[in-house]
């Protein structure tokens, strides 16, 4: 029935086809590494990557006007009206604010579902009071279908259902900071994946940087990473912390360790530790230059330090002009006594002989037909150019400066501060012994999780800025980063244009404050909106109902999200230590029987992970540590060892939070028995 409908998915397609082809064909014609080439690979990357879904809404005006809506725009030259009305437009608003209260001049809002060129589903809301005409298919909505749908264990873009209070947000034109928090469920990740895509559209400044999207681990990037691609957006880099500094960690640090190093004391520290290799108090600079040595005094040197100071570069930029101020110095002293001894052996000779060099010589140019002005005064011959390219590349020369002005890594900053008990005790005074002892830091130990910030403060303190910076940052899990990792998004958004979302009811170990303006305020002020998402879409009453409590405890200030959903009450299982494996294989079966291509997964405490991996339950579900739960969503969860889960890390009862609210549509929780 549906594909006998005039609703021109095959046109559209057509002139997808007709533009990709042109665009690819363009590509051929130019050299890889040109510009233009560039920008139709990009262009070529959009459209392939939105074929998917291309169409999914069209509005009908009361008077009579009708756009179809999709992933991006496409035009005809002989039509006024687009072909396709991209889903970002200001036309396209209505179709996702507009209601029976406020219809916004609308009719008639019709849902789509095109499977390659076929229309398959189509469900249509009347928004003028009228009845129901011969043309107009009224059934149930797509939210209520993308909310039943089975998980995939990837998250599908929301673009056609995403609703009022989310597509607000989403259209923003707040260009600062913007901060969506809301319960589990409520499509935080979705508004912030979908405000990326709006910025790279609406924002043309910020489209030249592209946009950063930062999650708090590479499963939940791995989750997100098709949402972009299939709005035809591709200029996204997504990263974690690490990746985006480009260390590699192969451990993860202690919640006590990992706070203390998250500390913006760190960033004062490392910073005194680089200043103190510039330069020590008193320092001389000497030089051999040819058979004689030039010493330049501590008041010299000093002079040359404060100009690389000045300078306000970073430390081993810095370097190079504390190196140059040093040569010019020398050569200056050189050029000096060269032309004090030169003078003294003319004073020598006139006083001997009684005659003038410079008089005779001139005399001498005459008598060969040459001007006697323009010979040069014997101190001029002294090459103080040559002299100084030599000293700049000279071996001896170059080792003087690095006693004085030594060239740092990352690595060699962050090992030296944390590496030594008195240099921690230097730069982090106000910590207490104990303290300082859990920062330190055998010789040759991994980078953990917790290093990553502080090696790239330290990048920025020794090479400074990082090279790639953004227009516009996403920032997922907002809760989690600490002040150390602040730092590290603000060095990449010059702009100050973001979009933050998180739940301090999900908050790891890590995170020291409570709300936005704790987490925000030393570094960002109180210039950001802050915008609370409300229902629930993902989680049920009753999964919620099962967590109220908890929620009661770990976050008391915090209104319960209102689910749109119900569905079956969670289950709870007992077992005994050794009959654990057995009793989550025999769950998991059952689900899967009764539900054949849901997606089920086993969270756990991370110390269990290796026990529940070896039982071969990864047949039926995924299994996910507790402390990557965060973000992911699964049509059933079984929860294993909830009390073991509250006790595994200061942060347990906020990840057992977690855990609980994965689940679309099941919950089980298998508890130890107590004998």
């Amino acid at each position: 029935m549906y594909g006998l409908l005039d609703e021109r998915v095959a046109d559209v397609r057509a002139q997808l086809d007709d533009v990709l082809k042109s665009s690819a064909d363009s590509a051929g014609e130019v050299y890889a590494r040109d510009v233009a080439a560039q920008r139709l690979a990009q262009q070529v990357r959009r459209l392939t990557g939105a074929e998917e879904g291309l169409v999914f809404g069209r509005i009908d005006g009361a008077d009579g006007t009708v756009l179809h809506i999709g992933r991006l725009g496409l035009h005809l030259d002989d039509r006024d009206l687009p072909l396709l009305l991209d889903w970002r437009a200001e036309a396209a608003r209505p179709f996702y604010a507009a209601t029976a209260v406020h219809p916004m001049g609308l009719r008639r809002r019709r849902h789509l579902r095109v499977e390659e060129r076929a229309v398959c589903a189509v469900s249509d809301e009347l928004l003028d009071g009228s009845v129901p005409a011969a043309g107009d298919i009224v059934g149930d909505g797509p939210l209520t279908e993308a909310l039943e749908a089975r998980r995939t264990g990837r998250m599908r873009a929301a673009v056609a259902t995403l609703q009022a209070e989310q597509d607000e947000i989403v259209r923003s034109p707040h260009r600062g900071v913007t901060v969506v928090q809301g319960g589990p469920g409520t499509g935080k990740t979705v508004v912030a994946l979908h405000r990326a895509a709006y910025v790279l559209y609406a924002f043309p400044r910020a489209a030249e940087r592209g946009v950063l999207v930062l999650g708090p681990n590479a499963r939940f990037l791995d989750y997100v990473s098709r949402v972009l691609p299939s709005l035809g957006e591709n200029d996204v880099s997504l990263a974690t912390c690490g990746e985006l500094a480009e260390v590699v960690t192969a451990a993860v640090e202690p919640s006590d360790v990992a706070r203390l190093k998250g500390s913006s004391a760190m960033a004062e520290a490392l910073e005194g530790l680089v200043r103190s290799r510039q330069v020590p108090a008193d320092a001389r600079f000497a030089v051999r230059v040819g058979q004689e040595w030039v010493i330049l005094t501590s008041a010299e040197v000093a002079v040359a330090r404060e100009a690389a100071v000045a300078s306000a570069l970073a430390h081993n930029r810095a370097r190079q002009v504390f190196k140059e101020h040093l040569i010019d110095m020398v050569t200056s002293t050189l050029e000096r006594g060269t032309a004090e001894a030169l003078a003294h052996i003319d004073a020598e000779i006139a006083a001997t002989t009684g005659l003038d060099l410079d008089t005779a010589a001139a005399a001498d140019l005459r008598a060969l037909g040459f001007d006697g002005a323009a010979a040069a005064d014997p101190a001029e011959m002294f090459d103080a150019q040559a002299l100084r390219a030599n000293l700049m590349d000279d071996a001896h020369a170059e080792r003087a400066v690095e006693s004085l002005w030594p060239r740092l890594t990352p690595e060699t900053v962050v090992t030296a501060l944390l590496g030594d008990a008195r240099t921690l005790a230097t730069h982090l005074p106000s910590l207490t012994d104990d303290e300082r002892g859990r920062l330190l830091r055998s010789a040759g130990a991994p980078w953990t999780d917790a290093d990553v910030a502080l090696l790239d403060e330290a990048a920025s303190l020794v090479a400074g800025p990082p090279e790639r910076t953004f227009g516009h940052v996403v920032v997922d899990e907002a809760q989690e980063l600490t002040a150390m990792q602040w730092r590290m998004v603000l060095r990449r958004c010059p702009a100050r244009s973001m979009t933050l979302v998180g739940d301090f009811a999900q908050a790891g170990p890590a995170t020291a404050a409570s709300d936005w303006s704790q987490a925000l305020g030393p570094h960002l002020g109180t210039r950001f909106t802050l915008h609370t998402l409300t229902v629930s879409y993902r989680t049920t009453q009753e999964i919620l109902a099962t967590t109220r409590d908890l929620l009661a405890r770990i976050a008391p200030g915090q209104t319960p999200s209102r689910s749109i959903r119900h569905g079956e009450p969670p289950r709870r299982l007992t077992a005994r230590p050794h009959a654990l494996a057995a009793t989550v294989a025999s769950e998991l079966q059952a689900q899967a029987a009764a539900h054949p291509g849901d997606l089920l997964a086993v969270i756990c405490a991370d110390a269990r992970l290796d026990d529940m991996a070896s039982t071969g339950i990864t047949r039926w579900a995924r299994l996910v540590p507790a402390s990557e739960a965060r973000g992911l969503e699964f049509d059933g969860c079984v929860v294993v060892g909830p009390q073991e889960i509250t006790e595994a890390r200061p942060s347990g009862e906020r990840d057992l939070y977690v855990a609980l609210t994965r689940a679309t549509k099941r919950l089980c929780l298998i508890t130890f028995h107590s004998t």
